[in-house]
């Protein structure tokens, strides 16, 4: 075997050679258009892995729809009331159940105190057995997730008379 030698030209002055600046920006911009790249690969990820989620969740609440459609369709034909109300309970069942699932709390504010946090006064009452500053009446059902308030409950607060 014939081993050919290779030739290696050896800069003659300093402008061939580059500088310690030279190598060291050409290495930070290599890292730099490789974090740009992760940044976006991930951005990208979690868009898709949102969109999943919302795809999802969509996706279970779609018996409720189809819950409400059948009480619609049924109720045109009933004869009774007691058929359309069993409709909606058996709705609201399947509407607690997905509640649960995606960890949705109802806020018990009725008999409670009044918390700014988590009710939004709409009027006050006067109450014959609640103290001052008490949830007389809830008029709309405030929720949480998790820990989180979604929306507060809205409701009628017992006056100091």
């Amino acid at each position: 075997m014939i081993m050919e030698e290779e030739t290696v030209e050896v800069p003659q002055n300093d402008e061939q050679v580059p500088d310690e600046a030279t190598v060291w920006r050409n290495k930070y911009a290599y890292l730099l258009a490789d974090l740009k790249n992760t940044q976006n690969r991930l951005a990208r990820g979690f868009a898709q892995e949102l969109a999943s989620d919302k795809k999802s969740l969509l996706r279970d609440v779609l018996p409720v729809a189809d819950g409400l459609d059948m009480a619609l369709l049924h109720s045109a034909n009933a004869k009774d009331t007691s058929s359309i109300i069993s409709g909606i309970e058996l709705i609201r069942n399947i509407l607690h159940k997905f509640f649960t699932k995606y960890d949705v709390k109802m806020i018990d504010a009725w008999g409670k105190p009044f918390d700014p946090t988590m009710h939004e006064a709409v009027g006050m009452v006067t109450h014959s057995t609640f103290p001052p500053n008490t949830v007389a009446r809830v008029e709309q059902k405030g929720y949480l997730y998790g820990s989180q308030l979604l929306r507060p409950a809205r409701v009628f607060v017992v006056s100091s008379k």
